[in-house]
């Protein structure tokens, strides 16, 4: 096992790690350097701990691994590992391990690398000084946790699965959608969210294969059955995607896919596909006539402004609170820009719900538009 102060050596690359933990009680970063022409460090591969413009999360331990209390004193720790890296060279380059979009933090920059000198002057975490001030604003505002977070901690500890290579699902014939719908199968449609909004399979639920196809299929695909696949082309390229992304986050109980003749199938064989409602903000401008507004964004979001009147269930906990939203009531859903609110749609109308719509300009359209907002100090 790795440890502080171990070294790894290859060729002229001597690799040597440090204890920084918060994040993460046992995480490592480490001082690379090339001794072929130099004898100190020129750079550290900081993981999880240090971003360009932030640092690392340390409430996941207690949100995904439910470890009572443990956010406070990995806070702590976190606070602690920022205080060692002060006293480093700032000419020190800093590689971290993810960026812009990455749920381990909450103000990561997208510029892929940084420096020590850079991050001292520019970094939120380097501007304070007082480990219970640091404590309180690492810990405030930090997004939910995919559910997959909790997996990951589970085959950190344990160990994956042993594969033996990616497998490519089986193509399945078009006569095997309606069935599987109708046993209660998830089926998951990769196309986009106005591909599908234009025409779906009833009970099938959209989430794009796009850049936060991962983020979401953490969020709302299982663990514990087979799922199955809808995908815009009939090659294989857009299949072995999917795999690919979902394998990375241990998800590979993909019980087989279907392409785009088997909705066409659908609309010759079981009659029409089904729909999303597109509307705009006027929709919501006057009287509502009953309709309830339900954002799907962040607790942040939600506490920095929102439509007034408006129902709040983040999109990753939504499955688990169906029940909270009336059935007799036509429903506008809404995210920020429309992409989040679709996958809710989807989720609501696999779920029963007949009358909704998306208000796909989101939130950002009802600021643009003059609307008026409230506002709220706690989610």
């Amino acid at each position: 096992l790795l440890n502080e102060g171990s070294v790894l050596r290859i060729g002229n690359i001597k690799i040597e790690a440090l204890h920084t933990p918060g994040h993460t009680p046992e995480h490592l970063s480490f001082m690379v350097t090339d001794c072929a022409v130099a004898n100190s460090p020129m750079g550290v591969v900081t993981g999880d701990f240090l971003f360009v413009g932030d640092v690392g999360r340390p409430d996941l331990l207690e949100k995904a691994a439910r470890v009572a209390g443990a956010s406070e004193s990995s806070a702590k720790a976190q606070f602690a590992s920022v205080q060692r890296f002060r006293s480093m060279p700032d000419h020190l380059q800093v590689w971290p391990g993810h960026g812009a979009g990455s749920a381990c933090g909450k103000a990561m920059s997208a510029v892929p690398q940084s420096t020590i000198g850079y991050e001292k002057l520019f970094n939120w975490a380097f501007q304070i000084p007082d480990e219970a001030e640091f404590v309180r604003q690492v810990l405030l505002g930090q997004p939910d946790p995919p559910r997959y977070f909790g997996e990951m901690k589970r085959l950190n500890k344990l160990g994956p699965a042993i594969l033996g290579g990616l497998r490519r699902p089986a193509r399945l014939p078009e006569t095997r959608l309606r069935p599987l719908l109708r046993d209660g199968a998830l089926v998951v449609d990769l196309r986009t969210a106005p591909d599908f909004a234009a025409g779906h399979a009833p009970g099938s639920i959209n989430i794009p294969l796009n850049r936060a196809f991962t983020g979401w299929a953490g969020w709302l695909l299982p663990y514990d059955k087979d799922f199955y696949l809808i995908v815009d082309e009939s090659t294989t390229a857009t299949v072995d995607a999917a795999v690919r992304d979902l394998a990375l986050i241990g998800l590979d109980r993909i019980g087989g896919f279907f392409g785009s003749e088997a909705l066409a199938a659908w609309k010759e064989n079981e009659g029409p596909l089904a729909t999303v409602p597109q509307v705009g903000v006027e929709v919501l401008a006057g009287p509502r006539d009953g309709r309830l507004v339900l954002d799907v964004r962040d607790d942040s979001e939600w506490a920095g402004g929102h439509v007034p009147g408006a129902t709040h269930i983040p999109l990753g906990r939504l499955p688990d609170r169906l029940d909270e939203i009336p059935r007799d009531r036509e429903i506008v859903v809404h995210c920020q820009g429309g992409s989040r609110s679709a996958i809710a749609a989807s989720l609501l109308l696999a779920g029963g719900f007949t009358r909704l719509a998306n208000l796909t300009p989101g939130y950002a359209g009802w600021l643009s538009a003059g609307m008026p907002v409230e506002r709220s100090s706690t989610p």
